[in-house]
């Protein structure tokens, strides 16, 4: 698994919206090896208010190649669910991999990946939007450890979310995580935790 403590001081989510005072944002990338569980859940409670399909190349995920190749994070096949927890700006994106572009969303049937073809012009995307789900939130709501979907064998999640300046990473990169263990959260009165999407072998993270 991947972890880094922050993206800077970035004032702008990759969603568009502004970063709240106080806040920055953080990312983290759990790798799945073939053997390990090929199903993710929800890290925290957030809502999802929309998703991006971004049609692109099958590469292996391993780490490394993700370091080797510059442009793998923009031209992988990955589905971006973009929407908002507690704290602002969450996202979480299941990216495809070699015989692993079939990526499931439990609340999206409408959903098709892995589709052969023509491909779309570079950076181009489909988008659907979650607010008929829940009229009230504007999106799909899910609670801590819900199951979300799938792939076929392993592939890799990646989390990018906004939080306070004093968020805590409880993970290192390269650690092995389960589901349900804890991921990192946010110290004081009414801690907020976050916790695996996945059973993997490696994990890393990042923060700005």
């Amino acid at each position: 698994m991947g972890v880094q403590s922050s993206l800077g001081d970035r004032k702008r989510s990759i969603s568009g919206t502004s970063v709240r005072d106080g806040n920055k944002l953080y990312f983290t990338v759990i790798y799945l090896a073939p053997g390990d569980y090929h199903r993710f859940h929800s890290p925290t409670a957030w809502v999802v208010e929309k998703r991006r399909h971004f049609v692109g190349e099958l590469f292996s995920v391993s780490p490394y190649m993700a370091k080797r190749l510059q442009t793998y994070s923009c031209s992988t096949e990955r589905v971006a669910l973009l929407g908002r927890w507690r704290y602002g700006f969450f996202s979480m994106v299941p990216v495809g991999a070699t015989n692993v572009g079939s990526i499931k969303v439990n609340f999206d049937s409408a959903l098709r990946t892995n589709v052969r073809g023509r491909p779309p012009p570079p950076g181009t995307y489909t988008e659907a939007v979650y607010s008929a789900a829940s009229p009230l939130l504007n999106g799909q709501p899910l609670t801590p450890a819900q199951e979300m979907g799938g792939f076929c064998l392993g592939s890799t999640i990646v989390l990018v979310f906004e939080a306070p300046k004093n968020f805590e990473f409880a993970i290192k990169a390269g650690q092995h995580v389960q589901v349900g263990n804890r991921l990192g959260d946010v110290p004081g009165p009414g801690v907020t935790a976050m916790t695996s999407t996945s059973t993997t072998d490696k994990r890393k993270h990042k923060t700005e």
